[in-house]
């Protein structure tokens, strides 16, 4: 699946790729609403999941097909094209597996906390993972064969203007999350999971959990964008590198925080990794000439901050109106609540990132072209959750 989609992305093909997660998500609720034919729900889940493996496979098989890009199975030749793939292979896949390595340190190392540790951090990284999935793996999907491309034709000038589109479309996007997860991350936690076993105690456990992780999340989903720099010209190398240090560092401060800060303080470990990974990768793109910030990109970062200022302010200030609009609703008010900060808080970020962008004459049109290319989504298997 993965193979299939690199091959759909890298022809500028982004639909099959996206939907294809959509396979797992569907197979899964059907199988889990089967579960009385199998020992338990576990068992359930896991065949759903392996049936989606085959679906998704087919899907791909399909759309590289009627795309003309599809290709028969035939036997491996040890050429210099396929020498040289597996050359840059292993950078790449240690390059680009910092986040999730950090992310697995935090599963193992939970498990010396007290009970419900890994728990409060498994419940609040399936909400984390949204808008990384959805928003900074799509920029890098679409971002890297676009920089490629423009770097292949000699028109770098193109490339770099292509990742500062992309990286100001993911800061627009991403902020209003960052936000909403710094402020009310408990409301969050309750109106999503508080229900049969998942008690108030544990929303709040979580909650801290998903503030911590909220830190570092605009570092994440511009990791991508930024590692880009480098690998759309073939180097897999220094974004392993800079990879390898984050993971070091992260993992040393992971050791540290545990104990006095519990399972927020590897969160927050996590965080800290994340702006490290993307300082070096910013840093050593500057001094390349690779990456060149541009006036888009600055004032796109003004409109944000403007936005998330009043979406702030809203948060903290509009959650007791919130809870007493929707106290008479009974059960269901903790997610009315949060559904009407949602939509409030959607309008006054979108308003507030308008109006800051008209003051300061932010040209809307130069974000047109990232826009349109990044309307499907992440194509990846990240999307998952």
């Amino acid at each position: 699946v993965t193979l299939h989609s690199g091959v759909l992305n890298a022809n500028g093909k982004f639909a099959a790729a996206a939907f294809a997660p959509v396979l797992l998500n569907l197979t899964m609720i059907v199988a889990l609403s089967l579960a009385f034919l199998f020992p338990n729900a576990g068992y359930a889940a896991a065949t759903g999941v392996a049936v989606a493996g085959f679906a998704e496979l087919l899907l791909l098989e399909v759309a590289t097909r009627r795309a003309g890009i599809g290709s028969n199975l035939t036997r491996p030749k040890w050429d210099a094209d396929a020498k040289q793939f597996f050359k840059a292979l292993g950078p790449a896949v240690i390059g680009s597996a910092g986040v999730q390595i950090a992310l697995f340190a935090d599963t193992i190392i939970s498990s010396l906390l007290p009970t419900g540790g890994p728990s409060s951090i498994y419940y609040a990284d399936r909400i984390y993972q949204l808008p990384i999935g959805v928003i900074g793996i799509a920029a890098g999907t679409v971002l890297l064969p676009e920089m490629s491309r423009a770097f292949a034709a000699g028109a770098p000038e193109e490339a770099i203007r292509a990742q500062n589109r992309t990286m100001a479309l993911t800061i627009a996007l991403a902020t209003p999350f960052f936000i909403a997860f710094l402020t009310i991350p408990e409301l969050i936690m309750r109106g999503v999971f508080v229900r049969g076993r998942f008690t108030e105690a544990d929303a709040l456990a979580s909650a801290h959990v998903l503030g911590a992780y909220a830190i570092g999340l605009l570092a994440i989903v511009l990791i991508s964008s930024a590692r880009a720099s480098f690998q759309a010209r073939g180097d897999t190398t220094i974004p392993m590198i800079a990879s390898l240090t984050a993971v070091a560092l992260n993992v040393g401060l992971k050791i540290f925080l545990y104990k006095p800060l519990g399972a927020p303080g590897l969160a927050l470990a996590t965080a800290l990794g994340a702006w490290i990974n993307f300082g070096i990768l910013v840093v050593l793109a500057l001094r390349a000439g690779a990456m060149r910030p541009n006036a888009v990109l600055t004032k796109v970062a003004i409109a944000s901050l403007g936005g998330a200022l009043a979406l702030a302010a809203l948060a903290l200030f509009g959650e007791s109106f919130a809870r007493a609009a929707t106290a008479p609703l009974g059960q269901f008010a903790v997610i009315l609540e949060l559904a009407l900060l949602a939509l409030a808080g959607m309008a006054t970020y979108v308003l507030m990132f308008f109006g800051v962008a008209k003051a300061i004459k932010l040209d809307l049109s130069a974000l047109k072209g990232a826009r349109r290319r990044s309307k499907p989504g992440a194509a990846t298997q990240e999307t998952n959750s």
